[in-house]
């Protein structure tokens, strides 16, 4: 047993490690805020031993836990461990076991296609996990993942998108053989975690989406299709621009004829690997119908450009909130407006989420009915084929 300080700014709120030897001779290690703390966890263990044995002692609180669980379930039904786990290994056979410190790494070389945003922030969490307390993967229990949960002192929200990412993991680990259960799978997010608020939505006013619309037209008409797209249809920037490597969203997505007014988002373009179709606003046809590049070039530069002129603050997804906010307070639809978003939380939550915001309905009535007054038709591929 070792209790060591370790110089790394990454570890400033848990720089004393301890590592020992369990009973098994498997390697063991834990970061604590101080050294008091790390000493304490050492005395916990020698005191446990007095208590119940030192075999037993060396066990987890949570290996004791699920031992004594099981005996019970075991006398109830009429089987002891034994006779369980050679059952467990005739029916499920799994892959060898590996250290959550592989696993995570075997993930993230196995799964193509993240956002650079995505894989970034999934490989920080898992590899945080990992560090706090590198068992193997198959070891790990709901209360393992509420603990790392609580470790820090971070807001709710942060602890869900914690829960979500281990999520991911296991349930990847669980498909290939290295776990036979998920331990995030019955976690109640808001009784375990706490219920997180929802956030304060940065939408465009009516006059500002007007002034967008008409810098844009003055400006830079070729860009028009892109905030349509993004304002009056809620498709995200990087659909719309294949952000990423993935496909753009392209003329031949628009269907506008008198049967059908939508937008193909393609499956190889959404965020969520499924594709949808967006339901084309009166309004909306008659921007698009002026024509402009899809996709755009040069997309980040001409944007700044524009909402500068425009004497606008520009925010992320302050399109999508855009398009929700005035769609929720038009049509309260939300299992339409989910849908339409390619959205994959609860229809309900997400109209609520979005009726949270200030849009009136006279506001809503003339977002909607906005339109390019005097404009001249510029070339559309499309049209023009």
């Amino acid at each position: 047993m070792k209790i060591t300080f370790v110089n790394d700014p990454k570890r400033a709120k848990s720089p004393w490690r301890k590592t020992w030897q369990d009973s098994n001779g498997t390697q063991r290690k834990k970061y604590f805020a101080t050294e008091q703390a790390a000493s304490k966890h050492t005395d916990d263990g020698a005191l446990d031993a007095k208590k119940v044995g030192t075999d037993f002692a060396a066990m987890s609180k949570r290996d004791r836990q699920t031992a004594l669980l099981a005996m019970t379930l075991g006398d109830k039904h009429g089987f002891n461990l034994v006779k369980a786990a050679e059952f467990y290994m005739q029916h499920n056979q799994t892959k060898d076991d590996i250290l959550m410190s592989d696993g995570w790494e075997k993930l993230m070389k196995a799964r193509k296609g993240y956002r650079p945003r995505t894989e970034s922030s999934l490989r920080c969490t898992l590899r945080a996990f990992a560090n706090y307390e590198d068992l193997k993967v198959s070891q790990y229990t709901k209360e393992d993942v509420l603990e790392f949960c609580h470790a820090n002192d971070v807001e709710p929200a942060t602890k869900h998108k914690y829960v979500e990412r281990l999520n991911t993991f296991f349930v990847w680990a669980v498909r290939h053989g290295y776990a036979g259960l998920n331990p995030c799978k019955d976690i109640d997010k808001d009784s375990d975690l706490g219920i997180v608020p929802p956030r304060n939505i940065t939408y465009f006013t009516f006059k500002e989406v007007q002034k967008l619309m008409q810098t844009a037209l003055q400006h830079d008409p070729a860009l028009i299709p892109y905030f349509v797209l993004g304002i009056y249809c809620g498709i995200r920037p990087s659909e719309i621009t294949g952000d990423g490597g993935k496909q753009s969203v392209t003329w031949q997505d628009i269907l506008m004829d008198e049967d059908v007014n939508e937008v193909n988002v393609p499956s190889s373009s959404s965020k969520t690997h499924e594709p949808r179709q967006v339901e084309l606003s009166d309004n909306a046809i008659e921007w698009l119908q002026l024509g402009g590049e899809l996709p755009p070039r040069n997309i980040r530069d001409r944007r700044i450009a524009i909402y500068t002129k425009a004497g606008l603050k520009w925010e992320e997804d302050i399109m999508r909130h855009t398009f929700a906010s005035y769609h929720c307070r038009m049509y309260r639809a939300p299992e339409r407006l989910k849908l339409e978003m390619g959205h994959s939380k609860n229809s309900q939550t997400l109209f609520n989420h979005y009726r949270s915001g200030r849009v009136t309905l006279a506001d809503a009535r003339k977002f909607w009915t906005l339109l390019p007054n005097g404009a001249q038709n510029i070339l559309n591929p499309a049209l023009s084929a």
